[in-house]
């Protein structure tokens, strides 16, 4: 009985569940739509809202797991546009000195090796370099497969040819300096040897230089050169080539375009083209930016950071400058008293000056080196009480009450009152005259007078820094990659051409430098540098101020351009090849 009961009950709850299964079946998506009208207000706005929350948390869901899945790739596509000052005249890396140059040779031409955004060295056309164990000879193989932009294969004649081009005095290249004392070998169809006569280390810089094509330059005689159209239309083998131009009815160039080179033989390039357009003013190329008729431009002044907003960004990068007050004790005698000198250090503060006089923006520094953090243990860290101190105690006196601190000196049988006062010579570029100002009344907060003389750069190097005419100088000393203070430093090179413009001579100083620069061990090097900073700080030859850092403004649009060191402005192209604006997600 138990047996019949419990089947019979089994069979209700079959023909109940079909009953179900048929009613559902009956219903309609049309009839599903129309289930909130029966709804109340409350329950309608309830249903909505879940419904709502049910299909954003499931896109939500479905995002985190495809962005988790895959990762965005750079695409081939668009174009960027960016502002210059001045205009180009000689795209060629053999003549290149002005910026225009530089900016367009560096996306046109290859180089043998290149600096990666870090500041690190980078193989570029070499496929592989071996350096001697005495640092002399640098043997390189070349990459296979590479092609200028006329398709023809590039070889090691065109390296051979380029650096013969530059020793010839004929063609006049501005580099010939560089390479001067180095021999040059042909190996094979693939391997160069370049031979130094003394070792130097950082003679790896001079192999980023580019490299131009022997069947097109080989016609031009000397005497052509600097004024051929392959200057202005060049074919290099670099990751974009010359399309086209347009001039100005004075003949001066309005833009400039470049097309990606699709032989390239490294990853990329990604952007499609890259425009020039080149402006006479500061003003009219921020105006243009601010018309969005370009994208980017540097180096951007500081003032157009709030500016900024959401359609661009800055990248801050550092550069090997290092700005300061140098001194010529020869020029003024009492710079050679120790006490004036280290009050003039003292009365300084280089953070205020990096921070008030510089358009851009600053790091402030105390190290006559780049990239160099030091502790000063010297005791020349700012201290105005302290250079009050030292001069009253080296017997200087507000004797009249002008606020100028003077001594007695006994002329022609009278006493006559010696002011203690400078002449500080600068370039009249905004930011250094701005820096001399801020110095003049930060020394005469300390009773030391301050006359600051004002020259163009043209004057400043021919009248002041070649025959040493000083007596305070505010200036920048130029580095590069491989920091070389040889040429500023070193006794040999105290008189012009040489830049040691404060005249500066100690043995151990010429000695370190020396060895320094013919080791190839960065350790030892780093070694004989900070030694070499230590008796600098001592011998106070110069306050150093700071290095100054170069505002990139670039498009958010734009990714892949990250970059932290430059050596000239032109370096920040030397990852153009990783630039994009367009990407495309894959799965990991």
């Amino acid at each position: 009985m138990k047996l019949i009961k419990k089947y019979l009950r089994s069979c209700i709850k079959e023909v109940r569940f079909r009953r179900i299964l048929r009613r559902w079946k009956l219903l309609s998506f049309r009839k599903l739509l129309y289930f909130p009208h029966i709804l109340n207000k409350k329950e309608r706005r309830f249903f909505y809202s879940l419904t709502l929350l049910v299909i954003i948390s499931g896109l939500a869901i479905f995002l985190r797991i495809y962005f988790k899945v895959s990762y965005p790739v750079a695409q081939v596509g668009k174009t960027y546009t960016e502002g210059v000052l001045k205009n180009p005249r000689t795209i060629n890396p053999v003549y290149a000195t002005q910026d225009a140059d530089r900016d367009l040779a560096r996306l046109i031409f290859s180089s043998i090796l290149i600096y990666n955004s870090s500041g690190q060295v980078e193989l570029d056309l070499a496929e592989s370099l071996d350096i001697s164990p005495d640092a002399k000879a640098y043997t390189l193989t070349l990459r296979k497969n590479v092609f200028w932009h006329d398709s023809e294969p590039l070889t090691v004649d065109d390296v051979l040819f380029t650096i013969k081009t530059i020793q010839n005095p004929l063609y006049k290249s501005p580099l010939r300096a560089n390479w001067q004392g180095v021999d040059i070998e042909k190996l094979d169809q693939s391997t160069i040897r370049f031979t130094l006569r003394t070792p130097y280390a950082p003679f790896i810089e001079n192999l980023t230089l580019g490299i131009i094509p022997k069947h097109l330059w080989e016609k031009i005689s000397p005497e052509q050169a600097l004024l051929h159209e392959l200057n202005l239309k060049p074919v290099g083998s670099g990751p974009y080539k010359f399309e086209r131009f347009k001039q100005a009815k004075d003949g001066s160039i309005i833009w400039y375009r470049m097309q990606r080179n699709s032989q390239y033989y490294r990853d990329g390039p990604y952007l499609n083209k890259i425009i020039f357009v080149f402006f006479k003013t500061e003003e009219e190329l921020i105006a243009a930016w601010r018309k969005r008729d370009i994208e980017g431009f540097g180096p951007a002044p500081a003032n157009i950071l709030r500016e900024v907003g959401e359609r661009s960004s800055i990248r801050t990068i550092k550069m090997p400058r290092i700005f300061g007050v140098f001194f010529n004790e020869k020029k003024s005698p009492l710079l050679g008293r120790g006490p004036v000198k280290k009050a003039v250090v003292l009365a300084i503060d280089p953070t205020v000056v990096a921070r008030e006089s510089i358009s851009g923006e600053a790091i402030p520094t105390s190290s006559p080196l780049p990239f160099v953090n030091i502790n000063s243990d010297a005791g020349l860290e700012f201290n105005p009480d302290a250079a009050r101190k030292l001069l009253k105690e080296d017997g200087w006196k507000d004797e009249d009450g002008d606020g100028i601190l003077d001594k007695k000196a006994r002329q022609k049988g009278k006493d006559v009152l010696t002011p203690l006062r400078f002449t500080l010579t600068t370039s009249d570029w905004p930011d250094l005259v701005r820096g001399a100002d801020l110095i003049k009344s930060m020394l005469r907060e300390v009773g030391i007078d301050v006359v600051v003389e004002k020259k163009i750069f043209t004057e400043l190097e021919t009248s002041v820094i070649r025959p040493r005419n000083f007596e305070l100088l505010l200036f920048g000393q130029v580095y590069g990659y491989e920091t070389d203070p040889f040429t500023f430093w070193h006794s040999s090179q105290i008189k012009d051409p040489g830049l040691n413009v404060t005249l500066y001579s100690n043995k151990r100083v010429d000695g370190l430098l020396e060895e320094a620069r013919r080791t190839s061990n960065p350790d030892l090097r780093e070694k004989k540098y900070l030694e070499f900073i230590g008796l600098l700080q001592k011998d106070i030859p110069a306050v150093f101020l700071y290095s100054q850092l170069y505002l990139y403004l670039l498009p958010d649009s734009l990714k892949g351009a990250e970059i932290e060191k430059i050596s000239l402005p032109s370096d920040r192209f030397n990852q153009i090849n990783k630039w994009h604006k367009k990407t495309k997600r894959v799965f990991k």
